[in-house]
């Protein structure tokens, strides 16, 4: 279990390391040298290759970058010459290169997994050779390829070697051989088809040549090698130190927090930030209910089995643990309960340290070092709130961020931490005011059809769901409401409510929308207040003082010009 957490470590390490240097790793995967192809599998081989050779990337041109990263216009052009010659075999190397740029991406923005034009027996001296002229690191070559039949299923068997440049070695040289059923997952295929077979041949593969890599990559030694020094400066060092809870337990008032089970916590340098780890041991038959429970949100879930085990849904770790973080703003104390985690360790000891080892990807050391960092308390327990719009990928990313960017916008530069229970109170305030709201409105609505006076005749199904729009001052209340009138027609009518002297008008500018039938109404509502400002139902607020001053509220002779008394 100690590897384990040494090795959650070191992948946050070098994610932290992906943009740094020349290209990393840099492979290219050649084509297969020799293909053997049963007869009786010709026909659909052939048929495949046609396919291919008619696909828009080997007929067309190579697509604009658009600014993309040098490596990726370098992987994108590798990959479209290398369709000019394609050819069934060839999917191999194509399947290769989409799925190793997949996985080292995460962790390396500067890969480069390229396509290469020539091919090899296997022979180390050629291998060098090919390694040398591509100025790369990594040759992954497939020396061998068959194509067969076997009790009456197609079977694919790929011989793979993978060279390594600074060694002068082949890593691996073996043969691996799959069916034609589906795997499911990161290599899922239609059953029974030819394409699956590749998969099934390949999924193994893939992972001695991550093994390889990781094994051997400069960057990736020195990221496990300091991941080990962190580790072990953790159990040294931080693990042992006597702590103060006094201040931690006068501050946090939750009911999931369960002191007797905290084993660490440290302050800031002025205590007005504290960090406190918690860790339990569940029993066996206790474990999986609290897997379910809805205390914690973004839970992680550490098991030792793969997701494709069969019984890998009925696991039930039995090591709970979880951190609670505060921050003293103002005079006030801000906590939050966060990376609820279950997982499975050894022994007590061995749970607390794999948890610790969490401090390694949360910037509690220097870079490069496995010294503390002054910045841990300013890193990535205590981020603050950024500014969307000062991203360099704002203009790329606005449509997708702008509901987020103006949720944060008067948190700039804040803590999350604190923001978010500032929103979480600002939500909670608004769900009483709207509901106050609620309870002013429906009652005006429910009395005009008791009476059938103006037009009310039947409230719309789930009357009570009102659409209420209104600047942050709240003293002004516009709601578009579904009627139905004596002669069965329904309409969006628009209505507005002074909240001070629960006085209820209808606005008159905009003409009631007759709703056609089995037509919904967010979209007329939507168009009839876009004529006059602004606004979607994304919106909280609607802050525009010209569209409540001089389309609602103007008022001519001393009454309202555009609003009529409801009675």
């Amino acid at each position: 279990m100690k590897k384990l957490a040494i090795l959650i470590a070191f992948l946050s390490i070098y994610s932290v390391t992906k943009a740094q240097g020349d290209y990393e790793p840099k492979m290219v995967i050649l084509a297969p040298f020799a293909t053997t192809i049963d007869p009786n599998l010709k026909a659909e081989t052939d048929k495949q290759t046609e396919a291919l050779k008619s696909s828009p990337m080997a007929t067309g041109q190579l697509p604009a970058d658009g600014g993309k990263p040098e490596n990726i216009k370098l992987m994108a052009k590798s990959t479209f010459s290398f369709f000019k010659r394609v050819s069934f075999s060839k999917t191999i190397s194509l399947t290769a290169q989409d799925y190793l740029i997949y996985k080292f991406y995460e962790h390396f923005e500067n890969c480069l997994i390229l396509l290469g034009s020539e091919t090899s027996g296997g022979e180390l001296a050629d291998l060098q050779k090919i390694a040398v002229k591509e100025n790369t690191t990594y040759v992954l070559n497939f020396p061998k390829v068959s194509f067969y039949k076997e009790n009456k299923q197609t079977v694919c068997k790929i011989q793979v070697q993978l060279y390594d440049v600074q060694s002068n070695q082949i890593l691996f040289n073996k043969e691996y051989t799959g069916g034609w059923n589906n795997p499911g997952f990161e290599f899922a295929c239609e059953t029974g088809t030819i394409g699956c077979t590749i998969n099934n041949a390949l999924a193994p593969a893939f992972q001695e040549v991550i093994r390889g890599v990781a094994s051997t990559n400069k960057t990736i030694v020195r990221a496990r090698e300091l991941a080990e020094q962190r580790a072990a400066y953790i159990e040294k060092s931080v693990y042992p130190k006597t702590f103060d809870a006094l201040l931690v337990k006068d501050v946090v008032k939750d009911s999931t927090v369960n002191f007797n089970n905290l084993y660490q916590n440290f302050y800031s340098p002025d205590r007005a930030k504290f960090v406190a780890f918690f860790i339990t041991t569940l029993d066996k038959k206790d474990a999986k209910p609290l897997l379910a429970a809805k205390s914690d949100n973004n839970v992680k879930i550490i098991t030792s089995k793969n997701i494709k085990y069969s019984g890998y849904l009925d696991q039930r770790p039995q090591t709970y643990a979880y951190i609670v973080t505060g921050i003293n703003y103002l005079g006030k104390w801000y906590y939050k309960k966060s990376e609820a985690t279950y997982f499975d360790a050894d022994d007590a000891k061995a749970g607390k340290l794999e948890f610790l080892n969490n401090l390694q990807g949360w910037d509690y050391f220097a870079d490069n070092s496995a010294e503390p960092s002054d910045g841990f308390w300013d890193g990535e327990l205590f981020r603050k709130v950024q500014d969307k719009r000062k991203d360099p990928d704002w203009e790329k990313y606005k449509k997708m961020w702008a509901d987020d960017e103006k949720e944060n916008r008067e948190y700039v530069g804040q803590y999350e931490l604190i923001a978010d229970e500032l929103k979480a109170g600002k939500r909670e305030a608004e769900k009483k005011f709207r509901q106050r709201l609620v309870d002013l409105i429906l009652p005006h609505y429910e009395n005009m059809v008791k009476s059938k006076l103006n037009h009310f005749a039947k409230l719309g199904a789930n009357y009570q769901f009102l659409n209420l729009i209104y600047p942050a001052s709240g003293d002004v209340v516009l709601n578009p409401f579904k009627v139905v009138d004596e002669n069965g027609v329904a309409r969006i009518r628009f209505f507005v409510l002074i909240p001070k002297d629960n006085q209820l008008y209808e606005w008159t500018l905009p003409k009631p929308y007759v709703l056609k039938k089995g037509e919904y109404t967010d979209e007329p509502i939507t168009n009839t207040i876009k004529a006059f400002t602004t606004w979607n139902f994304a919106d909280e607020t609607l802050e525009d003082d010209a569209f409540w001053k001089e389309k609602i509220l103007l008022k001519d002779g001393g009454s309202y010009k555009y609003l009529k008394l409801i009675r």
